[in-house]
C-alpha cells in the first residue's frame, strides 16, 4: 500500500472510520507489540500509550481512561 491510497474494511460490519469516535475498534492489520504499534484496518496507527496517528496525519495524544474513584 502506497502513502494516500484510502483503506478499504473487508469486515462484516464495517469497521469504524478513522475519522470516528470508536475508530479504535477496527481490525488489526498489522500487529508489532514488541515495536507497541499496530495498523488498523482504517489506515490508523494506534500506539502502546493509547496515542495514534490518523491516515491525514492528525496525531491524538495518549488518551488512558481515568480510574475510577473508590
Amino acid at each position: 500500500m502506497h502513502r494516500g491510497t484510502p483503506l478499504t474494511c473487508l469486515h462484516t460490519p464495517t469497521c469504524p472510520s478513522a475519522t470516528s469516535p470508536d475508530r479504535e475498534a477496527a481490525h488489526t492489520l498489522v500487529g508489532h507489540p514488541e515495536q507497541g504499534w499496530s495498523l488498523l484496518c482504517n489506515g490508523v496507527l494506534l500506539f502502546e500509550d493509547t496515542g495514534e496517528l490518523l491516515p491525514d496525519g492528525r496525531v491524538v495524544a495518549p488518551h488512558r481512561p481515568v480510574a475510577a474513584l473508590a
